[in-house]
């Protein structure tokens, strides 16, 4: 049974992630064409990524049943760590001569499988044995 339960947290997992990217990429873009500057809209566009990421993770992917200050603590630092991995994956590829969107877009999958392992074995733990 736990193969069964460990797939179907992985779909879940895209399928929600899919979901938060969306949304997230709709108010950056919306903000940008606001005019806002590009510090503004990106910190605001992230704020909205992990507070709906914290809340589709943990209650549809996770299925925990309370969401805690633990697994909120937990979840902040994993997204800032998440940030400066791929702010520095980035700006190393570039250094490296990659274009900085083809940077971005090769971090994807690597930050995507960081991100699904610590949230199972950190920020939610205590939702699977």
């Amino acid at each position: 049974m736990p193969p069964i339960a460990s797939s179907g947290r992985k779909r879940r997992f895209l399928v929600y992630g899919a979901l938060n990217v969306g949304a997230t990429n709709l108010l950056l873009q919306g903000l940008l064409w606001l005019q806002l500057t590009t510090g503004l809209a990106t910190l605001l566009s992230q704020l909205l990524n992990v507070g709906l990421g914290y809340v589709l993770y943990g209650t549809q992917v996770f299925q925990v049943s309370r969401l805690g200050r633990r697994s909120a603590a937990a979840y902040g630092v994993l997204a800032v760590m998440l940030w400066w991995c791929n702010w520095g994956g980035i700006q190393a590829l570039a250094g490296w001569g990659w274009p900085r969107n083809w940077a971005a877009l090769a971090l994807v999958p690597v930050l995507a499988a960081l991100s699904y392992l610590a949230q199972k074995t950190v920020v939610f733990r205590s939702s699977h044995p």
